[in-house]
C-alpha cells in the first residue's frame, strides 16, 4: 500500500459467524481524490466502513486513517474523519443548529468558532432558511444536508460518506456533486458508497469495486471504463439502409459486426477509437446520406455490471 495514502486498507478479512463478509480487502485512497465504493447489497460495503470507522474488529488485516488505526485508536483516527450515514438518524427535538453546536461541543469546539463553523456550514449545504427549525419538521433530503453538515463541522481530513445524495431533489443532488468536488480541491479525501452509478461516474475520480466480500477493481475511473467494456459503438441514423451499404461496412477491419434498426445502424468497432471520420467516409462513398452520428458513451453501470459478472477485461 502507498505510504502517502490517506486510507489504507490492508487484507481486511472479517467473519460472521461462518460467513466470510470481507476477504482480504486492501485498496488506498490518497488525498484529494474522490474514491467510489461500489457493490452490490451484501457485497461487504457496510462491514469496510463500520471497520474504517474503528465500529468493528477485523479477523485479519488492518485499516490506517492518515496513519492511525481505528481500532486500536478510535478517538484519534475519528477526529480526523467526518462520516454521514445512509440514512441518518437524527434528534427531531433539536434544531439544526443546536444539534451543530452540540456535535461541535464534542469535538472541544469553543463557542466562537462554533458560530462561524455553524453559519458556514448550514448555508453550504443549503439550510439557511431552516437551520432554527426543529429536525423534525425536515424533509428526507434536508436531513441528508444536515448529515453532511454535521460530518464537516470538525473539518476533517477524510469525509466518508454512504449514499449521501439519496432522497435528494436534482437541484440538490448537483448541489453536493459540485461541493464534493470543491472539497477536493481544497485537499479533503472523500469516499462514497453509493448505488448511483451516474452520480459516481460525474463526481469520482477512482473507483473501487466489490463483490461477494473480495475486490474487483481498484484504480482510477477511466481504467475501469476501459477495462470492463467490450467495445465501442458508432451510433448512424441514414435516410436509406441498404444491403451493400451494410455488406461494404461488415468487411471494414476496424468493424466487428453492424446491427441493423430501420435506418439505423449500430457499428461495433474492434478497437476503441472514435472512427466517426472513418464511418462517415465510408457511408458517403456509398451514397449514403447520414442523418445523425454519435459514438455510445461508455457508462459506468455497464463496466459495473460487466465486472461482477466476472467479465473479461479487454
Amino acid at each position: 500500500m502507498s505510504p502517502q495514502s490517506i486510507i489504507a486498507v490492508s487484507n481486511l478479512t472479517k467473519f460472521y459467524g461462518d460467513f466470510k463478509a470481507l476477504d482480504s480487502v486492501s485498496f488506498g485512497v490518497k488525498k484529494g481524490w474522490v474514491y467510489g465504493y461500489l457493490g452490490p447489497n451484501g457485497a461487504g460495503k457496510t462491514t469496510t466502513i463500520r471497520t474504517m470507522l474503528g465500529l468493528l474488529r477485523p479477523d485479519q488485516g488492518e485499516v490506517q486513517i492518515d496513519d492511525v488505526n481505528p481500532t486500536r485508536d478510535p478517538v484519534h483516527a475519528l477526529q480526523k474523519v467526518g462520516y454521514a450515514p445512509e440514512l441518518p438518524t437524527l434528534q427531531t427535538f433539536f434544531s439544526g443548529e443546536q444539534l451543530m453546536d452540540f456535535t461541535g461541543k464534542m469535538f472541544g469546539l469553543d463557542k466562537l468558532t462554533r458560530k462561524e463553523k455553524i453559519n458556514q456550514l448550514i448555508d453550504l449545504v443549503g439550510l439557511k432558511e431552516w437551520g432554527n427549525k426543529k429536525i423534525g419538521k425536515y424533509s428526507k433530503g434536508m436531513v441528508q444536508r444536515l448529515s453532511v453538515a454535521l460530518a464537516l463541522i470538525n473539518d476533517p481530513l477524510v469525509l466518508i460518506m454512504d449514499e449521501p445524495t439519496i432522497g435528494m431533489d436534482p437541484e440538490a443532488t448537483a448541489h453536493f456533486r459540485n461541493l464534493f468536488t470543491n472539497l477536493s480541491k481544497q485537499g479533503k479525501t472523500v469516499f462514497i458508497s453509493s448505488h448511483l452509478l451516474d452520480e459516481v461516474q460525474r463526481i469520482c475520480t477512482h473507483v473501487g469495486m466489490i463483490n461477494k466480500g473480495k475486490m474487483v477493481f481498484d484504480g482510477p475511473i477511466t481504467q475501469v471504463l476501459e477495462a470492463f467494456t467490450r467495445k465501442w459503438v458508432v451510433e448512424a441514423e441514414l435516410e436509406e439502409v441498404t444491403k451493400s451499404m451494410i455488406s461494404g461496412l461488415e468487411k471494414l477491419d476496424y468493424v466487428e459486426d453492424v446491427e441493423v434498426e430501420g435506418n439505423k445502424l449500430r457499428i461495433g468497432l474492434k478497437e476503441k477509437k472514435d472512427l466517426r471520420g472513418e464511418i462517415s467516409s465510408e457511408i458517403f462513398k456509398r451514397k449514403g446520406v447520414l442523418l445523425s452520428l454519435n459514438l455510445q458513451k461508455i457508462t459506468l453501470e455497464d463496466a459495473y455490471l460487466r465486472a461482477l459478472r466476472g467479465g473479461e477485461r479487454k
